[in-house]
Parts: C-alpha cells; structure tokens; sequence
C-alpha cells in the first residue's frame, strides 16, 4: 500500500524500527508556503503544485532494563519524487527529545480559508473538513542546535494527545537522574537523524576498489584481547561489508547477467601517422603480412586548413559503400578517401540529460551482421602520439586524434557502420578513445573524462595519464531500454605513460601512486563540507578517483622492464624450441610483476600472464637482432593491460595478446578481450533490499542493550595435521540477544596477528542478526614456510583465538592439532643426520650428529633408484604433471619408509610420471637449493665442463652427491631415443629448481649461464 494512502499511524510506524513505539501521530503542514515545501508531481502538465505532507508524531523507547522510557517529537516530511538516496515515501525531517527544556504549544491560527478552486491531489474536499487551524511551535530548548519550527495541522484531538504526551514524558524525565542509568539514554535517537542515516551502499559516491580490496579486519581499529578499540566505528565498516555480501547473495547471484565485451587496446604509436591496416588490433582479426600497408595520411599543418574537409569521420564512412557487391570484404574502406578527412569531430554533449534524448538500442544497420565475438564497447590508448615540441606545451590540435580515430574506423572495416565514438580524451601525446555499438548507445550515461600531467617537472604531458568513466545499466532481455530503469555500474578506462629507462623503477612505481591520487572526476554532487554556504560562490562538487568504480581498466605504455641482461633476454627470446618456457622465465624477471608481487605498484589488480614476445623496442634499421629488436634497448613488455574490479561484477579475460604484423612504430600494438558480467536489476529492487537490510542493522552501535552470543565449541582439537593436506573444522557463533551483534577476532596481544600462520579463518569479521547463526570454517594449512619451521621444531600445535564482540565482550576458543613431520620442506644437511624415516622422529634433539650422517638424503636416493629402474623407457617424465592423490601417496611412502606400491594394473607409466613429479616437488621445496645460492654466479660463468666439474669442490659434499645422482640419471633419459630432442626442455625445467632465483636482486644471475652449468653434466 502506497504512503499517500496510509494514516499517519501507520506511516511513521513502518518507517521506525521494532525497539520504538509510536504512541500518536497528526497530519501537518507548514505555516507558509515555501518553494521547499512544494512539489510538482510528475504526471499530466495540467496537475498544479500539491504541498508534501508533513506528520508530527511522539515516538517512544522502553530501554533494555525495563525502567527507563524516553521520547521523541518526530517530524516527517513527505519525500520528493526527485530524490532517490532514501527508500519510502517519508523521510525523518527533525527529532526533538523530549528533555527538561523542551516546550511544545499550541495557539489558534489565522482564520484559513478554503481555495475551492484547487482541490488536494487525489480528489474533492473531505466531509466535514475543519476550517479552523491550530498553530504549532516546538522548542527543542536552550542546549539544543536546533532552532523552534512551527507547524500547523487541523487536527485538534491529536493535537491534545501529542501536547498530552510529551507532557507525560517530560514530567518522567524531570524525576531521573544521572546516576538512574549508565548509557545515553538518547542514544536510540541516532540513526534517524545521523549523516549516515541514509546506508552507504545508496550513497551516490562509490566505494574506492583500493579499500573493498583489503580484507576487512585490517581495515578496522587495533585491538587485542581485553582492549577493545573503535568499537563505534567498526561497526560501521563491518556493517557495511556484510550488507554489501547480503546484495550480492541475495539480488547479484539470482538476477539475470548481462554481458558486455569490451576490447582494449593500447599503442604507443612513436609520433607516427597511421600507414597499416589496423583490423588485428581493433577486430582481432587474423594477423596480415607486415607488408600490408595502407597509403600514409596527410599531415596537416595550420596554414593548411583552408583544404580541410568539414565532414566527421562518421559521414565519411558512411559515404563508403561498404556493402559494395564488388568490394572484396577482406579490405578495408580506402584509406585515401579516409585520409582527407582531419575536421574536427562534432562534439556530442555527454550530459545525462542528452544521454536520455538519445535513440534507444536498435537492429543493426540493414545487410551488415554481427557476430557474437564482435566487441560491444571498443577502448583504445595511444601513447606519443606527437613528439613535437610544440605538443609538448599542450597543443590542442585534433588532427592525429583524427587520423587514428579514421584508421580505426577503416580497421574495422565493414562492421564500421555498427560503430560510433561515444567519448575521447587526448593529453598532448596520450589518447584515450572509447568506441560503442550504435545499438548499445543508450546503455551509457554520465560519461566524464579527465587527464594529469607527469613528465617534466612532474606537470608536462609527456608523460601522465588521460581516464573515462562511465556508467553502463544492463538491460534486460525481457524489457525495451526506454522502460527499464536499471541500476548501472561504473567503468573506468585509465590510459597512462610512465618514465621511461630500465633505472627507472622506482620512478615508475612514484608515477604509479602519483597518477592514482591526481586522477578524478567531478561528481556533479555538492561537497558537504565547502564551508561556503551563505556567501556567492558555488560550492565544489566531491571528486570521484578513477579507483572508486565497479571495474577499472588500466592501459598503459608502463615502461616496465625486464631485469635480466640484453644478452639473456635475446637469447631467450631466439630458441623456437622453448618458447613457452623461455616466456616464462622472463616473465619472473618483469619489473611489473615483482612490483605487484611486492606491493609496489599496482596492488590487487590482476594481469593475465603474458604469452606473447615483448612488444617494445623494435627498429627498421640494420641495428637489429634476427626477430627485429632494436641492438641499442633491451627487449621489454613495457605496454600492458591490467583491470581491478569489485566482486559485484565479474570480469573473464578471454585473450591478451600483441600484434607483430604492424610495425610502423617502434612498439607492437597490444590488445585485450573482456567479457563483464554485470547482474541485471532494478533501481527500486536494489533499493528496497538495501532498506530493509538497513532497518534491521542501522542501530547496532546506538541501543543501550548488548549483544549477547553463544559461541561453540569453545575447544577445537584438529588431530592430526600434515603437509599440503588441509583440515577443517566450524565454529558457531548464535546471537541469543536482541540486537545485531558485529564481531571480529583480534589478537591476544597489542602488534601480533589475530591467528598463527598456519590457520585460515574463512570470515575474519562478520554480523549476526538476532536468532541467527554465523557459521565460521577455521583450516589448518601447512605450506612450505612453515613445515620448514615444523619440521626442526616442536609438533604440537596449540593456540587461542579471541573472538571479541562490539560492544560486548571477549570469547576464547581453544585450538589444538598435531603435525605430522615430512621430508618435504627441509635440508639437505638436516635429511642426512635422520636416524631413519622422518616420520619417527619424535623430537628435534633425535637427529644424528653431523659427522654420522648418510652421504646423501635416502628419500632423494629412493626416488632417483626407482625411477632408473623402474621409469628408463617411460616417455614425458619431469614434463607431466603426475596424479595429484599418487603423489602424496609417496610422499607419504617417503615419510614413513613404507614401500612404493602399484594397485593399479597396466599403470606403470602414470606411477613413473608421478614418481618423476614428486621428485621434482621434493628438490624444489628444500629450504635451500642444491647449488647454493652463493655460488650462482660463479656457476653462470662456467665455460668449459671441466671448470664445471671443478667448480662442484666448493660445494658440500652431500650437495655433491646428490648433484652427481640427479645429473647422472638426466643424462642417462637422455641418450634413450625418445628424449634426444627434449633435453633442453628438461635443463629448462630444473635450472629454476636446482638453481633458485633470487627475484629481489637489481642484478639478478643469468638463467641462461646456470642452464648452460647444468648442460656441461647432462651431456
């Protein structure tokens, strides 16, 4: 039932929460008119302005204790149709507590008189209608901020009643005192007057992706057992997390997907003009013959543009026949006739107002079909796209804007007419152009565009970063796009060029962080705190960083290197043979991933692994290597695509790949596909769901009563624990008390963590509603960095977590578990003074001394003897990955010193490869490797395998012996007939393991010299 339709009783009673009573309620209005106060309600032209009702209400709460009553005089205004931040049809205007200073009073208004000729919204005058007005004035008192208002109303028995009431409660308040009660006793009072009274997740500012990211806990205040901290405040943080994971398992999950395919592409184009077909990089169309090149556009200089056509690239494409019988559809539109086009394109307002004029999604242009891989939105980033001095004072001029935006067109060929540009951003040589079906236009609003300065001096726009953002609202399949009123979500497209040399790293990462906080939008919303209201000047609006969006792209000419040598890189990058495995290795020396590895640069965004050969520096000039690389710069992925995103969408990366066949720049153009899932659901849905949420939730950390909860088992014994095999268990957390209860586990102690490092707490925080039960997955986990630590130490695993309560108090629950030893994760120093399986030691002091020690680990020796007896004719062993449940099975073998054993017939080959597999994974989990790390440059610069032999009497002689054994089984599975042309896969996959990499070194040691070492052994 509808507001308008609804007593004021029954109003104001749907609008409080169950903890508060309203004992009266009266229809009212204000004295005067007041353009505030009015509203034109939308419907036919004809209907006048109808005054928005107001109530008066007293609302009362009986606290937790059963002796204490206070009340509220409640004024609620009739909420415009307009705004849409707060759900219902009424909105808490003033809450006046009724205190010692409070007066309300009544007096007898102007005779009012009837104006027949505008009847109320809704219809004729009510029978018997009361001409005669009561005037109300209601003081909040001497300590109250707030001013006296007065109202009028014709309802005189209410009116008594209410005046009857806050007398009551004034009178009850007069005989307490302060020593009556230990709480606020208007605490209540809060959340219905509050700055945050409206919920977060309805706040027109969207949440920034860099703190959504962050798990929870540490986003709230330090405390520890016994000290509680902001408790207030994380509720609010705790509060707004668990409702934002209600939306998403409640309305996200079961709402219909929409799926929007965008294609990003990046290309730092070196001053260029366009001169090739483009159609690989827009389309991702199969790559053409380099040598495919289309006519160079004329460049147009200012004395020139009297010969400027004054046609945008629009009606030049659309003045090609692309449905030309006699055209060969494998060509693009003639790039002569594209190449005269340099007017400027006619600007289109992106106010939201025009957004909604504009035509709704329609069917494709007649005789042009699309195709289900084909791009809905088409974002490209160029990068030096003018090196002229004069660009670099922030040149305005659009012709290469134009020209690129006409080669694209041209690329895309004849799906061209399917296509419009929906929005550009251009800084000197940085652009940034985002291209729409034409179907699809409307589905896109509130686009907004900015760009920041970065080179030199930290301002010129050399270097730096041009952003869109822009909303897009799912349709769905059921609905016509004019009728849905959807609720969007927000993409962000950063486009952004960065310092540039392989020294350079640090400045890269400051540019980074630098971009990240220059970067904004104007909102449009006006800032709370200007300070300058009751003057002449226009408040600011609040600014959006690019982070606070659903999903955000970053394209970028990153300039990132490769911290290998130029000569380790080239001969990477030459071997066909090991491509995949050479790419890989180089992807471990990218700056751009250890800076995200590290927490440097680019925290919690995602980049799909690269595959392709570094796209930068290539040179048509002799000075170049056998694949096209310019002699004087090493080889490097500078141009990338990355993308953050919030988990109410869902983002699948389809393909991220480089385009080699066009080489007019010194850069290779990169290009990416995504398909977002956005969840399809309406505005009044979404906002409905948010209400009620709210309703249940908004009061947590104002009612005087405490959250009381049941939390078991309160002692968790995990048994036994072993390596690489999780165990879990539940705790339960049951709210047995009458308010929402927010908890989170903290630390026994101030700057420790909450648990040990072998623990998994699946919810760190959460919210339990009265009667309900928060279920929590507590995992033991033992990977190598602690078995490492296990291994030598004691076994018994012991702990206590502290699960504390806001504003409540502290519960303890008890862990315990045993670990199983294994001899994964050790030494091999430690492996060879085991007096037998490392299963039966029971304590650390049981190993042997050092000089009873076995000559080399039996576990190592186990392996490689079966293998070489067992394994010699098998094909792919140490290249397959063995049977996950086999490969513990013996491991467990060499824990324990049970026999190898084979159940399954006919499974020799799957037993060997698995046995081959655990091997590797034994060698690779040792805490140190076989060659030790300090003898890994020497290794490298072995050039003879008699310096190599040499070389193995600086290593430990147990190192030795094993070296010897792996190295002599290698290169016994090499001579066999089937691995004569996979040995160099095989030193490629056990450099890294026998050789670690030590990725924190500026300098790190040639992986090309250490396969080299190995090779001298393997024959």
């Amino acid at each position: 039932m509808s507001g308008l339709a609804l007593n004021p009783l029954d109003i104001v009673q749907d609008l409080i929460r169950p903890t508060e009573e309203v004992t009266v309620a009266i229809e009212a209005r204000p004295p005067a008119r007041t353009d505030a106060d009015w509203e034109t309600w939308p419907g036919a032209d004809d209907v006048p302005m109808a005054q928005r009702r107001k109530i008066l209400a007293v609302v009362t709460h009986l606290h937790a204790n059963g002796k204490h009553e206070h009340g509220c005089v409640f004024v609620l205004t009739q909420k415009t149709p307009r705004v849409r931040a707060v759900h219902g049809q009424f909105v808490v205007e003033h809450a006046f507590p009724v205190v010692d200073d409070f007066a309300i009073s009544m007096s007898q208004a102007p005779r009012a008189t009837v104006n027949m000729s505008s009847p109320p919204r809704g219809g004729g005058f009510a029978a018997g209608q009361a001409k005669t007005e009561l005037t109300v004035t209601i003081n909040p008192g001497q300590d109250s901020p707030f001013n006296p208002i007065t109202l009028q109303t014709n309802d005189i028995p209410g009116l008594r009643k209410i005046l009857d009431e806050c007398k009551r409660l004034k009178k009850a308040f007069a005989a307490e005192t302060d020593d009556d009660y230990d709480f606020e006793p208007f605490g209540w009072v809060g959340p219905y007057v509050a700055d945050k009274a409206v919920p977060p997740l309805l706040s027109p500012i969207p949440p920034d992706l860099r703190e959504v990211k962050k798990p929870v806990h540490t986003r709230l205040s330090s405390a520890s057992a016994g000290l509680p901290g902001n408790d207030i405040s994380d509720i609010e943080v705790v509060r707004e997390d668990w409702m934002r994971r209600k939306l998403e398992e409640e309305v996200f999950a079961r709402a219909e997907k929409a799926r929007l395919k965008i294609r990003i592409g990046t290309f730092n184009v070196n001053g260029k003009f366009p001169s090739q077909d483009l159609s690989a990089w827009v389309r991702g169309q199969p790559e053409r013959p380099a040598s495919t090149f289309i006519p160079p556009l004329k460049e147009i200089s200012p004395l020139s543009m009297g010969e400027v056509s004054e046609n945008s690239v629009e009606e030049k494409l659309e003045a090609l026949d692309l449905n030309d019988p006699q055209r060969d559809p494998s060509t693009p539109p003639d790039a002569r006739s594209l190449s005269t086009v340099s007017g400027t394109l006619a600007p289109t307002s992106l106010s939201e107002d025009t957004m909604s004029e504009q035509t709704v999604a329609s069917s494709p242009p007649s005789g042009v079909a699309e195709n289900s891989g084909d791009p809905d939105l088409l974002v490209l980033g160029f990068q030096e796209l003018d090196l002229s001095a004069e660009a670099l004072l922030y040149s305005t001029k659009t012709t290469r804007e134009e020209a690129w935006c006409m080669a694209v067109f041209a690329g895309l060929g004849e799906k061209a007419v399917l296509y419009e540009k929906l929005v550009s951003k251009q800084l000197v040589g940085m652009l940034l152009v985002v291209i729409v079906k034409k179907r699809l236009r409307g589905c896109f609003g509130e686009i907004k565009t900015t760009s920041v300065g970065a080179g030199i001096m930290g301002i010129m726009g050399n270097k730096g970063a041009t952003a869109v953002r822009l909303l897009f609202t799912p349709i769905p399949a059921s609905a016509r796009q004019a009728e849905h009123e959807g609720k969007p979500i927000a993409l962000t497209f950063v486009n952004s060029h960065l310092a540039a040399f392989d020294e350079m790293f640090e400045k890269r990462n400051a540019d980074f962080h630098d971009l990240s906080q220059r970067l904004q939008f104007d909102s449009g919303i006006a800032s709370d705190d200007s300070g300058l209201s009751g003057n002449s000047y226009t408040a600011p609006s609040v600014q959006l960083s690019v982070f606070q969006a659903d999903t955000l792209f970053w394209l970028v000419n990153l300039n990132y290197r490769i911290t290998l040598s130029d000569a380790d890189i080239r001969a990477l990058l030459a071997s066909d043979e090991l491509k995949e495995e050479n790419i890989s290795t180089l992807r471990r020396f990218d700056q751009l991933a250890l800076a995200m590895k590290n927490r440097k640069a680019f925290e919690d965004f995602v980049e799909q692994p690269v595959s392709h050969p570094p796209s930068y520096r290539f040179s048509a000039g002799v000075l170049t290597d056998s694949l096209g690389y310019d002699l004087k710069r090493k080889p490097a992925w500078t141009d990338r695509i990355l993308h953050i995103t919030s988990s109410a969408v869902t983002v699948k990366q389809l393909s991220y790949t480089s385009h080699p066949t066009i080489t007019m720049s010194d850069h290779r153009p990169v290009s990416a596909d995504f398909e977002v899932e956005a969840p399809v659901s309406a505005v009044t849905e979404y906002e409905n769901f948010i209400e009620r949420l709210w309703r249940d939730v908004s009061s947590a950390e104002y009612l005087d009563e405490r959250p009381r909860v049941r939390v078991g088992p309160t002692s968790i014994d995990f048994s036994r624990v072993s390596y690489k095999r999780p165990v879990s268990r539940v705790l339960l957390i049951e709210n047995t008390g009458k308010v929402p209860c927010a908890f989170r586990f903290v630390p026994q102690s101030p700057a420790t963590e909450p648990c040990p490092s072998w623990l998994r707490i699946d919810r760190m925080t959460g919210l339990v509603l009265p009667g309900e039960t928060a279920q929590i997955t507590l995992t033991i986990y033992i990977d190598n960095a602690i078995a490492s630590r296990l291994n030598t130490g004691q076994t018994r695993l012991e702990e206590t977590l502290v699960l504390h309560t806001a504003l409540g108090r502290d519960h303890f629950v008890a862990l315990t578990g045993e670990y199983e030893r294994t001899c994964f994760a050790t030494s091999i120093s430690w492996l060879v003074r085991l007096p037998g399986p490392v299963r039966e030691v029971k304590s650390p002091t049981d190993i042997l001394p050092e000089d009873r020690g076995v000559n080399a680990p039996r576990e190592i020796m186990r392996l490689v003897n079966w293998l070489m007896s067992n394994a010699t004719h098998v094909d792919g062993l140490f290249l397959m990955q063995g049977d996950e449940q086999l490969v513990e099975r013996i491991r467990e073998c060499l824990d324990t010193g049970a026999d190898f054993t084979l159940d399954e017939p006919g499974g020799e080959a799957k037993m060997a490869i698995a046995v081959a597999d655990t091997l590797l994974q034994f060698l690779d989990s040792l805490v140190e490797p076989v060659i030790p790390n300090t003898l890994h440059a020497r290794c490298a610069e072995m050039t003879s395998r008699d310096e190599a032999f040499e070389l193995l009497d600086q290593l430990p002689a147990v190192h030795v012996n094993v070296w010897i054994s792996l190295t002599a089984f290698l290169h016994f599975i090499g001579q066999q007939e089937f691995y004569r042309n996979k040995v160099e896969r095989l030193v490629a996959i056990f450099t890294p393991v026998l050789f670690r990499d030590d990725l924190s070194s500026p300098t790190p040691v040639s992986p090309v010299g250490k396969r080299a070492f190995l090779r001298y052994f393997l024959g």
